[in-house]
């Protein structure tokens, strides 16, 4: 019940933490932070994959609703929680993944939870800005954008996992 708790409790912090200042930050057209994404990647090994589908439509769902960007994320987050399963798979430690063990920097270590991250990151940037720009005329614009805010989202996302998600 704990757990259940805490993870109702981190999509809470993860969507207002996205929706209410991430998404407000103006640094450049190359750099956006989608840190939401971290609470789909960090569910148990064990949690169902249905129900990782519908945790990251519903994630999706509300980041859209925030940024009236019409399932934009919402199916972003789909995405990430489909391709979450195969990534795992890419990326399992020889002796395989604890059912009871949470995904985590602590438990599988740093080189793992970058390769595992930046996985999903790109797929999910991809996703983001190909769907965005929806076209193929500014390729070399959307590349650079998904380049740098993969690398962005991917130093956010280790800081929030590493404040949020370590501890015991």
């Amino acid at each position: 019940m704990i757990d259940k708790l805490k993870y109702i409790l981190y999509f809470i912090v993860l969507l207002l933490v996205q929706t209410l200042i991430l998404d407000q930050i103006c640094v450049s057209v190359y750099v956006n932070a989608f840190v939401y994404i971290l609470f789909i990647m960090t569910l148990p090994i064990d949690t169902n994959k249905y129900l990782a589908l519908l945790l990251g439509l519903l994630m999706g769902l509300c980041v859209d609703l925030f940024n009236s960007t019409l399932g934009l994320h919402a199916s972003a987050g789909l995405l990430v929680a489909f391709v979450r399963s195969f990534a795992l798979d890419i990326y399992s430690p020889h002796d395989g993944y604890e059912n009871n063990k949470q995904l985590s920097v602590r438990n599988y270590g740093y080189g793992w939870f970058l390769k595992y991250a930046f996985t999903i990151i790109i797929i999910h940037h991809l996703w983001i800005f190909l769907f965005e720009s929806m076209n193929f005329a500014n390729i070399l614009f959307t590349l650079a954008k998904v380049c740098v805010s993969s690398l962005t989202s991917l130093i956010v996302i280790l800081l929030f996992h590493l404040l949020l998600m370590s501890r015991k």
